[in-house]
């Protein structure tokens, strides 16, 4: 029953978008389903399992991009004389995700890494698990579906873990995301009348902005998740904290980056065919992830721009690791680490704002103006307050920015939520009772009480 009434409420929750987008869910459910058993049927026919895959992303590719590659099309013949008719395509939420989700079920029992399920209504609720449907982690059916059939019920000590996960997500969530983004929209509302600075600072607060916003989703998904009995792979690892590109990849959105590493860098042959295959493939996978990401040649150049930069590291490595033990630079030291650190975290600022963007020649407009109109007495003046945010919210949001750095380099020490609940319960209460009234007063919604 715990799954029939999860599988009804999921159901209605998606429904509550939009009724139509059902319809998109059920066409995945049923061809990726029933594909997979008359595949099995007749002897793991691969020419079944090839048609069932191309059908279920067939969705995607149609219904995402089918109105942009039609005006795409459509402005090329222009000067041609011909005139194409753009069709507005309903573009149903988390589209991309519950395809991404019911298609590692075709993968896995193609390779065999699991047996197909039995159960049609099981698998229902593997790919319209609500707290995963619009916005992932994205999971493995042979991780998710053995859960689904066991029909487990949280300890009290993972309803713990769960409250406290998903409060911090709502932290990051309505403190520090949709309070940044009153600032960033308004910046790149009117980016034209503002100056090098004030365009730096807001490229800045747009990576903190998107990071907070998608883990602050993901980890409230993986503790609604816990309260269900159902354990969701980590999707976010303090990316701000890594020393390369390819780190910063193995730490973001951790559910994407091993679903294109596993379904598509391996098949194409991954690093064994060679260190130029090698570089080929990366590049093929990140202008995929790219055109995944979103419809828009701005967000293939933000994948672009990740892969040059994690095939130019690749390829320098030996050459930097040479010239650092020639020149006796100590990559041990904490200096070095940071440094590090901080230079990614540049790099990935920079290509966020192809992605940020509405198209390239807006991210490239951003870019010029932000190296010629060099005005940094803005930062100080008052400026800054002017744009969308009070002092006030200032005020918050930069002490909010300060817990978040204090708990990312607690937990890359190790430390996790456990290390609370382990706590004495007169701790834990004192501890629940201030993070929820943070939110209430803090959160952007309560931002009248900041006057």
């Amino acid at each position: 029953m715990k799954n029939i009434i999860l599988l009804l409420a999921s159901i209605f929750f998606y429904g509550c978008y939009d009724i139509k987008y059902i319809l998109f869910l059920a066409v995945s459910i049923l061809i990726t389903y029933f594909g997979v058993c008359l595949a099995k049927s007749a002897n793991s026919c691969k020419r079944m399992y090839v048609c069932t895959c191309t059908l279920n992303l067939l969705i995607l590719l149609i219904f995402k991009y089918g109105s942009f590659t039609i005006g795409s099309i459509s402005r090329l013949m222009a000067p041609l004389g011909i005139q194409l008719t753009v069709p507005q395509i309903l573009l149903p939420v988390g589209l991309s995700f519950f395809v991404f989700q019911s298609s590692t079920y075709v993968f896995d029992t193609w390779s065999g890494k699991m047996e197909p399920e039995k159960n049609i209504l099981n698998y229902a609720l593997f790919v319209s698990f609500f707290p995963t449907i619009t916005s992932g982690p994205i999971q493995r059916a042979r991780k998710m579906l053995p859960q689904i059939r066991k029909r487990t019920m949280p300890n009290f000590r993972e309803v713990e873990e769960a409250v406290f996960v998903f409060l911090w997500g709502a932290f990051l969530k309505m403190i520090i995301a949709d309070r940044i983004a009153i600032f960033t929209d308004a910046v790149y509302l009117n980016m034209s009348t503002y100056g090098g600075a004030i365009l730096i600072l807001c490229a800045l607060m747009y990576s903190l902005q998107i990071y907070a916003d998608f883990s602050g989703y993901s980890y409230m998904a993986i503790a609604v998740a816990k309260l269900f009995g159902f354990h969701l792979d980590e999707n976010f690892h303090q990316p701000y904290l890594a020393g390369t590109i390819a780190d910063f990849w193995r730490r973001w959105h951790i559910s994407l980056t091993s679903w294109f590493t596993e379904y598509l860098y391996i098949p194409l042959g991954g690093n064994r065919r060679g260190k130029a295959r090698k570089y080929f493939n990366i590049l093929i996978v990140f202008l995929v992830s790219g055109f995944w990401h979103g419809v828009g040649l701005q967000y293939i150049v933000w994948g672009g721009i990740h892969a040059v930069f994690q095939i130019v590291g690749h390829i320098t490595g030996a050459f930097r690791e040479k010239m650092n033990h020639r020149i006796g630079i100590r990559t041990k030291t904490v200096g070095h680490r940071i440094w590090q650190r901080v230079f990614v975290f540049l790099i990935v600022s920079f290509a966020w704002i192809f992605f940020r963007a509405s198209s390239v020649s807006t991210a490239l407009e951003f870019i010029k103006q932000m190296f010629t109109v060099w005005n940094p007495w803005t930062l100080f003046d008052g400026t800054v307050f002017a744009i969308g945010l009070s002092a006030k919210e200032w005020n918050v949001l930069v002490p909010a920015l300060g817990v978040l750095v204090a708990a990312s380099h607690t937990r890359e020490q190790g430390k996790s939520v456990k290390n609370i609940v382990s706590q004495n319960p007169a701790c834990k209460i004192l501890l629940l009772v201030g993070m929820i009234m943070v939110l209430v007063i803090y959160g952007i919604w309560g931002g009248w009480i900041l006057g």
